[in-house]
């Protein structure tokens, strides 16, 4: 057997394949249609038909609408801006708190900040990496407004059981859908099945249109609350003499040129997730045949959509750090994600409750604060992060089935050579 190559052995494979364009004539030929029109956007700041955009835009929603068999869709210029819309749709402002995962892109905490709330963390399910709804009660205050949760990784959260503690304390439940699109809980897809989900369409996502986000909704008021956030709504608003409803809303539309592209996109939705899942029940399987390693786990009657596939390292079994280990299967041709993401209370901007001018605002309105925002605060989600969690992306195209031998083959190499690995850890 060869040494790894970080050892100086020749490795597994050369290179690690790099991300391929999921594109064709097809997205193409639907972009050079708009070109050719040349209605690149069709929103109106203003009631009337336009008020919700194009041709393009509203058959990219229709569409949404009946592949995840939901009553609204409202698209946007990304899956952030989609937070932020939902989050305001929920009449969440200064003196609200919004529970929140840590784990996950600052997004999901920025959207609660950006409308003027708080956000509250709550600690995850070191096996499902999404939030424990065990955990959410005990940051309940009156000032509870909203859960977010996120489905991360391409797994949905427990969410019979976070729509269930809903309910008992009269909160909305926003689902930040970006990494799951197609996965379900049984039969019911992720994202339809709290108040709000948003869906992503950025270019690095299981289907993309470059930029640009869904939101859906089964309730009418606010897909209504939506539209408006998406489409400076005061402006609407203020010209139907509605005197009873306050909104501000900003520019969050999406051009016809991204509906063009979605609308492909979305077509290609069930065939990407087949491949993926095929190439991750193979990983599923060798997982399970190696010490010192865990791969994803997959709750009864769940179903997983595979946009990065996660799994933990136990160094003590492995008796090298997981630093070396990664280092040792990128030198294989194999890089891996280190820990994800750092917890989002531990980034300064927590730390230091400043995001305004001179102002702690909007953490003042909390007072006492529901929390300090302190390494410790979310034991579960430090130790994935900084001592177990791995990520590998290899559940897509062009991956193939030999790609998955390889990248076992590596991690049987680092096996074999970890006493000699041990020196550097």
């Amino acid at each position: 057997m060869n040494k790894c190559a970080v050892l100086g052995g020749t490795p597994v494979r050369e290179n690690a394949i790099p991300w391929v364009n999921t594109m064709d004539d097809s997205e193409l030929n639907a972009v050079i249609e708009v070109m050719k029109s040349g209605n690149l956007s069709a929103f109106l700041a203003n009631s009337g038909e336009k008020f919700c955009g194009g041709e393009k835009v509203r058959e990219l929603e229709l569409n949404f609408c009946k592949r995840f068999k939901v009553k609204h869709a409202i698209s946007v210029n990304s899956a952030t801006t989609g937070l932020q819309v939902a989050v305001a749709a929920c009449n969440i402002g200064p003196g609200d708190e919004v529970l929140v995962s840590p784990y996950t892109m600052v997004a999901s905490a920025s959207a609660i900040l950006l409308n003027g709330a708080v956000p509250v963390f709550v600690d995850i399910d070191p096996e499902t990496y999404t939030m424990n709804p065990e955990e959410i009660e005990k940051w309940i205050t009156p000032h509870t407004k909203a859960i977010l949760t996120v489905n991360i990784f391409g797994l949905p959260s427990n969410l019979p059981r976070i729509m269930e503690i809903a309910k008992k304390h009269n909160l909305y439940v926003i689902e930040d859908n970006a990494q799951a699109p197609g996965a379900t809980i049984n039969g019911e897809e992720a994202g339809t099945i709290s108040d709000i989900g948003v869906y992503s369409l950025n270019y690095h996502k299981i289907i993309h249109s470059g930029e640009g986000g869904i939101v859906v909704t089964n309730n009418d008021k606010l897909a209504r609350n939506c539209q408006m956030v998406r489409n400076h709504g005061e402006i609407a608003l203020d010209e139907t003499a509605d005197m009873e409803t306050y909104i501000v809303g900003s520019n969050y539309r999406m051009s016809e040129l991204h509906a063009a592209i979605g609308i492909e996109q979305l077509k290609k939705l069930d065939g990407f997730l087949a491949k993926r899942r095929e190439l991750a029940e193979r990983i599923n399987r060798e997982f399970k045949k190696r010490e010192g390693l865990c791969g994803v786990h997959i709750p009864e009657g769940y179903t997983h959509s595979y946009y990065i596939y996660p799994f933990r390292f136990d160094k003590d079994v492995w008796g090298i750090s997981r630093k070396v280990f990664a280092e040792a299967m990128k030198a294989e041709g194999f890089p891996l994600g280190v820990g994800y993401v750092k917890p989002i209370y531990l980034i300064n901007l927590y730390k230091h409750k400043h995001i305004h001018n001179e102002t702690t605002y909007p953490f003042a309105f909390i007072d006492p604060p529901t929390q300090n925002y302190s390494k410790g605060m979310c034991p579960i989600v430090e130790r994935m992060h900084f001592e177990e969690l791995l990520t590998a992306d290899i559940c897509r195209y062009p991956y193939e089935m030999e790609d998955i031998e390889d990248f076992f083959e590596a991690i049987d190499k680092i096996w074999g050579q970890r006493e000699e690995l041990q020196k550097l850890s």
